[in-house]
């Protein structure tokens, strides 16, 4: 009988242990699948913050791209300005084959206020009081201001001028051109061409290449070659010449940040037919030369030959007369 008993006793005690185990058991089991469930959801997280972040940086990126490309577009826009002259205007206009007609080039040198007369031996110093009075007496006589690259494609029959045009040159690239001249361009939106030595610019009495190409990307100012150095190219030889232009050339579009026209000056006027033949067969169809009281013709248009007015110490109304005088 207590056999029996005890063995009864060691049952109940096995099942309790049985049960036990298999509580423990059924609990470790559902913490291993809550943690495995937790543990999906964090990766799920991570992945969907992870996606979040490649989404967030891709916008990112094409907002930068887009703002680049505006930023592009906007220095191209700024550096490519270009201005049409013979726009909008109220007189009628002829293609060279159609009307014989003057094209007076005007010469300047440098500006000062006041002008200094004992220094100024060769009569180069004009000022922004004389040279505003220079511009609106010329527009008030009904003159259109253009460009050398105007007068380039009214040569190929590409567009018709006005009856009475003028042109704008300056030599050297001094910095009264900036300071006092350049603020009459735009006072009247009119356009000028200075040639610039380019061993010179930035030097003293001579504007800087950052002052260059304020000037040139309001689309009033053309910058162009009056040589590497202020030499005398007419006896320097076929490849030294070739050479200083070219890197002249070069090292202007550099600067302004856009291919331009080749058009040059030659200093102190110097030149030869060699200089010209040579130049001309690397580009340089516009050749200006000095040929001081010349106003040039449309009938007899050479670009490699234009002669140009003095115009620093004249007043509107000489360069008015000197243009008139001329047959």
């Amino acid at each position: 009988m207590k056999n029996v008993k005890r063995k009864k006793r060691k049952l109940r005690k096995d099942r309790i242990a049985m049960a036990l185990i298999l509580i423990i058991l059924i609990i470790f089991i559902v913490i291993k699948l809550t943690k495995k469930e937790e543990t999906v959801e964090t990766v799920a997280v991570q992945e969907e913050n992870i996606q979040d972040v490649d989404n967030t940086n891709s916008i990112n990126e094409n907002n930068q791209d887009i703002a680049d490309e505006n930023a592009t577009q906007e220095n191209k826009a700024q550096t490519s300005t270009k201005i049409d002259f013979l726009a909008d205007l109220d007189v009628p206009v002829y293609k060279k084959s159609e009307k014989n007609i003057k094209i007076p080039v005007l010469i300047y040198h440098n500006f000062r206020t006041p002008i200094p007369y004992k220094e100024d031996v060769y009569n180069l110093f004009s000022n922004q009081e004389n040279f505003d009075e220079n511009i609106k007496t010329l527009l008030d006589a009904g003159y259109t201001f253009i460009t050398l690259e105007d007068l380039y494609r009214y040569n190929k029959n590409e567009i018709g001028l006005p009856e009475k045009v003028i042109i704008i040159t300056m030599d050297d690239g001094q910095i009264g051109c900036y300071t006092e001249a350049f603020p009459v361009l735009k006072k009247y939106n009119v356009p000028a061409t200075i040639f610039i030595v380019n061993t010179l610019v930035g030097t003293e009495d001579y504007f800087s290449w950052q002052q260059a190409k304020e000037m040139y990307d309001t689309g009033l100012v053309k910058i162009h070659c009056h040589g590497y150095n202020h030499s005398e190219y007419s006896s320097v030889g076929k490849d030294k010449l070739i050479s200083d232009y070219t890197k002249s050339h070069k090292e202007i579009e550099e600067h302004m940040g856009e291919e331009i026209q080749k058009i040059m000056a030659y200093p102190a006027g110097k030149s030869s037919q060699d200089t010209i033949r040579w130049l001309k067969e690397i580009g340089f169809e516009i050749q200006v030369q000095t040929r001081y009281g010349t106003v040039n013709k449309s009938n007899a248009l050479d670009l490699t030959n234009l002669g140009r007015i003095r115009a620093e110490r004249a007043t509107g109304k000489q360069i008015l007369s000197a243009i008139n005088a001329s047959v």
